[in-house]
């Protein structure tokens, strides 16, 4: 069973956020799937897992120190795909908080946090 089916996040400008994900989640393997309103989403093929971006109903600023959610962690298979979702994040001018690199003291985290255009913290982590 999976921990997570599908993610689901209330975006300012759907098409920005489609631009901003869509690069770093096809790195992971993740392919855009149709919608039938104004919003985007990508599925990982043979899985379960889907992340949906929908339209905003009203500006705000996330705070990740406001109860609700902190950040969101995507899987890697490798070190080397965290290394290229971090070169894409360059590219795409991303804002990086830390990494790609080890963190926690964690010899076997290897990870890239990061903000997307509305604020939200991610994290794409590969672990041992």
């Amino acid at each position: 069973m999976a921990f997570i089916d599908h993610l689901r996040l209330s975006v300012r400008d759907v098409p920005a956020s489609r631009a901003f994900y869509d690069p770093w989640l096809r790195v992971l393997g993740f392919e855009p799937e149709p919608r039938d309103d104004d919003g985007a989403a990508w599925g990982l093929p043979g899985a379960s897992a889907w992340l949906i971006l929908t339209p905003a109903s009203r500006e705000r600023d996330h705070d990740l120190r406001a109860p609700g959610l902190h950040h969101v962690a995507f899987a890697a298979g490798s070190r080397a795909l965290v290394d290229d979702v971090g070169r894409v994040l360059e590219k795409l001018g991303a804002e990086i908080l830390q990494g790609p690199r080890e963190y926690d003291r964690e010899p076997d985290r290897y990870a890239v946090f990061f903000l997307d255009p509305d604020g939200i913290k991610l994290e794409v982590i590969h672990a041992r």
